[in-house]
């Protein structure tokens, strides 16, 4: 019975092997990925970025923030009561990992609003507040996580 001869040649056809393996393997993997651009129009919106950073610096001159609250009826939102009203805006409930669950809230009037909790699914949302009050535009950012 004759066997295979394990010298260097051979340990090297079979690591290369193995790597080759390997390696179409991954690039299976990573073509198999689904991934969502945070926007569809993303260069446009990186061209408007500065009015994003005014808006930063015009809600971070507030005394408090946009605050964003679950309850056993869904998400409650309110704006610092130094805006006497929000002129117009909107609020993006941005999901990372599935922009299916990704919405938007118009906002006209006041400084509370509440969401029902049949519009969101369990899981983490990136929240956007892109608003205007008194001349001013303002842009705020925050983490909302959903329970069950």
């Amino acid at each position: 019975m004759m066997g295979i001869k394990w010298n260097w040649g051979t340990k090297l056809i079979i690591a290369y092997s193995g790597f080759v393996i390997f390696m179409l393997g991954m690039v299976t993997l990573c073509f198999q990925q689904h991934f969502d651009l945070v926007t569809p129009d993303y260069y446009a919106q990186e061209l408007k970025f500065q009015s994003v950073i005014d808006g930063q610096q015009n809600s971070n001159r507030l005394e408090k923030s946009v605050l964003i609250e679950q309850n056993e009826a869904g998400v409650s939102i309110e704006f610092p009561q130094e805006l006497s009203r929000i002129d117009s805006g909107v609020i993006k409930f941005y999901r990372p990992d599935n922009k299916i669950h990704d919405f938007e809230k118009p906002l006209t009037g006041g400084l509370r609003y509440a969401i029902a909790s049949s519009d969101f699914v369990y899981g983490l949302y990136k929240v956007k507040f892109i608003y205007s009050a008194g001349g001013l535009n303002y842009f705020d950012e925050q983490s909302l996580f959903i329970k069950k």
